[in-house]
Parts: C-alpha cells; structure tokens; sequence
C-alpha cells in the first residue's frame, strides 16, 4: 500500500509541473525543452552506456542468436506488453482495440507469446496510460531525457510510472520478478531493432536535437494518428525533416 501511495503521489507530482510548464498540441507543435542543459548531460550519459554496454551486447546478440529465435523472444515481450495496451485501450473507450488485444493475448497465451498464432494479421495499436492521458487533454508537457530510459515528455514518463505501478499490483508475484529479468532483454531487443536509427542519430551533428526531434514526431504519431498529422506546425515539419537528412 504504501509504495502505491507514493507512487501516485509521484504521479500527482509529474502532472503538476506537467501541467504548469506545457503546450497542449492543439496549439503548439512546437517542442517544450526548458531543462535542455540537464537533458543534454544525460544524453550524453545514456550514449555512453549505449555505445559501451548496451550496443555491443546487441551486436554480440544478432551474431550469436539466430533470427528465429530473436524473433520468438520479441513475440514473447510484445506479449508480455499486451496488458497495458488492453487496460488502457479500455479507458479510452476503445472497444475494438480492447476486443482485439485482448483475443490476441489470451491466444497467444497458449505459447507464452513465443509464438504467434495469429501471424500478426490482428493489427493493434499500441496504447499505455500516457495516451489515456492524452485522450483527457492532458498537456504532454516539457521534453526530458530520462537515465537508461531515454527520451520522454512528463505526460509519457508519468504514465509509463502509473502503468508499471498498476500492472505490477494485479500481476502474480511470478510474474513480476519475470518482468524484471525480462528489462534488460527488452532494452538489448529494442536496440537490435533500431540499430540503424540510432547510429543515424549519432552521426548527425546535434545528435540530442536529433533524438528529441525523432521521438517527439514518432510519440505524437503514436498518440494523435492521423489527427496530428492535421495539425502539426509545418515549420516545424521542415525543421524535423531537414534533422532527418
């Protein structure tokens, strides 16, 4: 109970500044970034952790591991996901979303989410408890730069608090301590993903502007769908796509 108190209260916190430092998007496209200066020390922080730990596991992973098995694992944490997509789905009073996340979990439940029976036909949007918070308005607030997380605004970071809190209240103790093991898999898995993207980022003169840039375009495209791409500042776009060359 009371690492649930203080987790809210952390919660209630982050929405506070969020709220009192912040653009919603209907009226500004543009990206809030009042603690740059810290934010650029802890990029510069993250990079070093990526391009001397993080990176050369992943490259280590892709020689050693073969693909169908890579692929299996990612099936598995992506399955491991599908509740916060389903909760909240649910509060967003997405009833097809909910319907089809849920089908596919309890599908693949039967394999752990190993495998995938439905051969990823179900397309599903991806939703956690930031979006949800998006859905009420709530302004996304200013840009952080999160240790070992990464890039983050303060409505994202505080939903990612609320939806590991809450899922980690209503799930067995079993499968807790798997999630925790199962962390550093899926940051080494990510990273084998977005390899590219991010070596792109590194190369680029700015490379915070960069990374800011390319994960405010992407997590509003998450969010918004095709209602950000209607109101999105195309100042801002050009800015964007010339970071992108």
């Amino acid at each position: 109970m009371k690492k649930l108190s203080f987790s809210f209260s952390y919660l209630f916190i982050l929405l506070f500044v969020l709220n009192g430092c912040s653009n919603n998007l209907k009226t500004s496209a543009e990206i809030t970034d009042p603690f740059e200066d810290l934010n650029r020390n802890i990029f510069a922080f993250n990079k070093s952790v990526d391009q001397n730990i993080v990176s050369p596991i992943s490259d280590s992973y892709v020689k050693t591991v073969p693909y169908p098995v890579r692929k299996s694992i990612t099936n598995h944490l992506k399955w491991m996901d599908t509740p916060t997509t389903i909760v909240n789905s649910a509060l967003q009073v997405d009833l097809e979303n909910t319907i089809l996340a849920s089908a596919k979990f309890m599908l693949n439940g039967l394999s752990l989410g190993f495998y995938d029976f439905d051969k990823d036909e179900t397309k599903i949007h991806k939703k956690d408890f930031g979006s949800t918070l998006a859905k009420l308005n709530v302004p996304e607030g200013p840009f952080l730069m999160v240790p070992f997380l990464g890039p983050k605004t303060t409505r994202h970071f505080a939903g990612t608090i609320s939806d590991r809190q809450s899922l980690g209240n209503v799930s067995s103790d079993s499968v807790n301590k798997l999630s925790l093991v199962e962390i550093p898999i899926n940051l080494v898995d990510k990273r084998t993903k977005l390899a590219n993207n991010i070596d792109n980022i590194y190369e680029s003169p700015d490379p915070y502007s960069k990374i800011k840039s390319y994960y405010i375009q992407n997590r509003r495209k998450n969010v918004y769908g095709d209602k950000y791409l209607e109101i999105k500042n195309n100042k801002s776009d050009l800015e964007f796509e010339k970071l992108l060359q």
